[in-house]
């Protein structure tokens, strides 16, 4: 099995695949405090104008602040917009 998982992982870096890509970690880009950019999420939990509850494989991703709005979402990515003030990592089993 380990050398399996070695052969797979040589194969991404030989593409040049991004490890957290590759493992379809949540990626999270803030830009400024009134945008988000969310990759690889589950599904939205909770959505409410003062806080956004998202779960993600390995957690959950708390977005608190004023006026938030998903502004555009796929099956894999999220924008939000509005006043963001804190984003809050909980991994999972906390």
């Amino acid at each position: 099995m380990e050398r399996k998982r070695r052969s797979g992982s040589r194969m991404l870096e030989a593409m040049q695949v991004p490890p957290d890509l590759a493992r379809k970690d949540c990626i999270v880009t803030l830009c400024g405090s009134s945008e988000l950019y969310i990759e690889n999420y589950r599904r939205i939990l909770e959505y409410r104008e003062k806080s956004i509850r998202i779960l993600t494989r390995s957690g959950r991703l708390e977005i608190c602040g004023q006026g938030l709005t998903v502004t555009s979402y796929t099956m894999d990515e999220m924008y939000i917009t509005g006043r963001i003030e804190q984003i809050t990592v909980r991994p999972e089993g906390l």
